[in-house]
């Protein structure tokens, strides 16, 4: 029988931790940016309010989480191309993307960086789950 803490120490960790960092800080950027941009643009801000509402938000957050776990696939795919992927490589940068978030959510006050899109709710788990096996189904059967 396989050892399970065996193939968790082989995955690629030297390609997935910079991706899950890398694509966590592109959405914290993203999620700063829009706000001081926001704050700047009165014509910015109107439209956020009105996609911030209750109905809008949650389906918003949802396509944009979906959108952040392709992104994730693509770049570990394009830049840091690991060995060869699997379902179990998909769930580690699962893992690192999470972490990444955390990160950014727990210490991103300090560096200015507010959390607008991608606070860690469980719609960003979800969502950033379906677009990384969304993006990554090929790599399903290995």
């Amino acid at each position: 029988m396989s050892d399970p803490w065996q193939q968790f120490k082989a995955l690629p960790w030297r390609s997935l931790v910079p991706t899950g960092l890398l694509v966590a800080l592109l959405a914290a950027l993203l999620d700063t940016g829009l706000y001081y941009i926001a704050g700047a643009v009165t014509a910015v801000r109107e439209a956020l309010i009105i996609l911030l509402q209750p109905p809008l938000v949650l389906l918003l957050r949802l396509g944009v989480s979906i959108g952040l776990g392709m992104v994730a696939v693509i770049s570990l795919e394009v830049w840091f191309n690991p060995a060869p992927i699997y379902s179990g490589t998909l769930w580690a940068l699962f893992l690192c993307v999470l972490v990444g978030s955390l990160f950014f959510s727990f210490f991103g006050s300090t560096l200015g960086l507010r959390p607008l899109f991608f606070p860690v709710t469980d719609v960003f788990l979800i969502g950033t789950a379906v677009g990384i096996f969304w993006q990554g189904r090929r790599y399903w059967r290995y």
